[in-house]
């Protein structure tokens, strides 16, 4: 039976994976269609389309562009009206929140068409980037790892959950491996011209996708490392060291040169008043004086623009992540970080089968390597370098961007964990297809092999049933979605993702006269419930108060606002636990303490409550 069952996975395996992404992309693109715009799609969609447009860096600073250019794209070819006849773009610094809402909502464009057609280029790159899983691991290992790797990755909930937003998640994912990818292949061979030109071309890509990819600077330099330390005595050692020194002196230079003039198109027609205007709004006093003035100085030499946008970002990230940000876990509110926070997520949301896959095999991979001879640890570390180099790396990449995870000041969702993800994924395939081939009596390759399949089956069929509360995603130890508020908030679990499910479900409601909406996230909640207003002159009155609620269901509301006199309100998990726990230095003098006893009535995907008031 399991020879059949190898010799079918060698024969069909493509067809096998092209089925798994077929699986993925229905699965994502209907979860697509129901997501409403989350937050941060608020800000970059607008900016990647104004890049594309208008050549004019203006908004969203604090993120490269290749990936808000990749998802804007096909709106350039859409009829589209842009709000740059508003202060946010003519007069603001930097009014992306407001240029945003305009453009989506306000001025007359179908936002389900923007939403769409921006989001279907961040879904390709996730079905490109499972692709690749694939491809690496096949290579290298073999149709069982391949397919198994590609399995985790094609159906793990938060993988869905946001591969499809307008977001640097997704895309700092794929460019991270792209570029360690090739890295790994230039190393073996750093004279091939074709290798250093793909690890140069994907290190800037990487570095174009978010400016925390500046982190593979240091890690490609530990790689070296260890090629030279394995490699010292070696009759071509000093060829090797200088092939090493020259190409990574291309990488980064190339690479960085490359960064400079992806630049330019995005800058070309933004004026040095507007650029000096967005240093001095980007940066707080103290670090103006440590940069800011210096970066307009060189703004002053027109080459130099598109160096100092970039530059500008980098500034504005390490600022952002000293600042910190208000994080909530277990019930605990901090407006720093909770040096647990990564690991108690990635615990929290991942599912079961996933989590026993990692513990077996890492178990399994530790037993092993300590059979190797102890006392023998340098001869058994270069000889686990020369024939795993690949299984080092990603076991280096995790470690150390779980470090650069756990150390850091933001907490901002399991999100961040994406670019280590695929080496994840690769590592576990790879140990538990070795579990079955190392054992040793027929009967345990059985017991491997039933193991394997009833986890790998648990792991499909919890991605399917969650459709299509991905966001939320807790596993069953700890109560599931529904319990997701006692843990965890913002985009671990709403961040407004729901807010086209819950117009639905109020419309279809012949219960619901009105509703109370206390909305968090990036749907305007006016846009799906009211009428549009127009002038006298038939106009549509495209700005924020062109909106007649008089005859929707919909009231807008605020915890401020105290308790409403309709029958229900709904509220966005985000609000409702920031009101009921975050006391942050003086308490408010508003909360929602009067539904601390109510259960609600209705969860909208888990991320938005319903209660009846009354």
């Amino acid at each position: 039976m399991l020879a059949k069952l190898r010799s079918f996975t060698y024969s069909f395996h493509p067809f096998i994976a092209a089925a798994i992404l077929v699986l993925m992309f229905a699965l994502s693109f209907l979860t697509m269609r129901g997501d409403s715009a989350v937050v941060d799609e608020i800000a970059h969609i607008p900016a990647g389309y104004s890049y594309l447009k208008y050549g004019d860096y203006r908004l969203n600073p604090e993120h490269p562009p290749l990936l808000k250019d990749i998802a804007t794209a096909p709106l350039v070819f859409l009829n589209l009206k842009f709000p740059d006849k508003i202060a946010a773009w003519t007069t603001d610094a930097n009014g992306q929140w407001e240029a945003g809402w305009n453009f989506i909502y306000h001025i007359g464009n179908n936002a389900d068409v923007i939403l769409l057609y921006s989001r279907l280029p961040i879904l390709i790159l996730g079905l490109i980037l499972g692709f690749c899983i694939y491809k690496f691991c096949l290579r290298r290992y073999g149709p069982p790892t391949a397919l198994l790797a590609l399995t985790l990755y094609a159906l793990s909930p938060n993988i869905i959950a946001h591969d499809h937003f307008v977001t640097t998640d997704l895309g700092i994912a794929a460019f991270t491996f792209f570029a360690i990818w090739s890295f790994i292949e230039w190393l073996k061979s750093p004279r091939e011209p074709k290798r250093i030109a793909l690890a140069t071309l994907f290190f800037a890509l990487a570095e174009l996708a978010k400016f925390s990819a500046i982190m593979l600077v240091p890690f490609f330099g530990v790689l070296v490392i260890i090629k030279l330390i394995t490699s010292f005595g070696d009759k071509d050692f000093r060829r090797l060291l200088l092939n090493y020194a020259i190409g990574l002196l291309i990488i980064f230079g190339v690479g960085g040169l490359l960064v400079w003039l992806f630049y330019i198109p995005h800058t070309i027609h933004m004026s040095a008043a507007t650029q000096d205007k967005l240093i001095s709004a980007s940066l707080p006093n103290g670090y103006y004086n440590l940069y800011g003035k210096y970066l307009a100085q060189l703004n002053n030499i027109s080459i130099l623009r598109p160096l100092v946008q970039y530059l500008l970002g980098v500034f504005m990230v390490i600022n952002r992540v000293q600042s910190g940000n208000i994080t909530y876990l277990l019930g605990e509110v901090t407006n720093q970080s909770f040096p647990l926070y990564f690991p108690v997520s990635f615990v929290l949301k991942t599912p079961i089968p996933m989590l026993i896959l990692i513990l077996t095999t890492f178990g399994a991979a530790v037993v092993s390597y300590l059979r190797k001879t102890p006392l023998k640890i340098w001869s058994n570390f270069k000889t686990y370098t020369g024939e795993h180099f690949t299984e080092l790396t990603c076991v280096l990449f995790i470690i150390f961007y779980s470090y650069i995870s756990i150390t850091g000041n933001l907490n901002l969702g399991i999100r961040h964990l994406f670019p280590m993800m695929p080496f994840v994924f690769i590592l576990v395939a790879k140990k538990s297809v070795d579990l079955y081939h190392k054992a040793s009596k027929p009967t345990y390759k059985v017991a491997v092999a039933v193991g394997l399949a009833v986890l790998v089956s648990w792991y499909g069929i919890t991605a399917v049933l969650q459709y299509p509360a991905y966001l939320p995603y807790i596993n069953e130890l700890f109560g599931g979605s529904a319990q997701a508020s006692r843990y965890l908030s913002d985009s671990n679990v709403d961040w407004g993702q729901d807010g086209k499910r819950l117009v639905d479900y109020v419309n279809n409601n012949p219960d619901i006269d009105k509703i109370a909406v206390d909305y968090f996230g990036g749907a305007d909640m006016r846009y799906y419930f009211c009428k549009r207003r127009f002038d006298d002159q038939g106009k549509l009155i495209a700005n924020g108060s062109g909106y007649d609620c008089g005859g929707s269901k919909y009231i807008e509301w605020h915890v401020n606002y105290g308790k409403p006199s309709t029958k229900y309100i709904a509220i966005s998990e985000t609000y409702l636990v920031s009101d009921l726990f975050y006391q942050i230095n003086k308490p408010r003098p508003y909360n929602y303490q009067w539904l601390r006893d109510k259960e609600p009535v209705k969860r909208i995907g888990d991320s938005i409550y319903i209660y009846e008031v009354r």
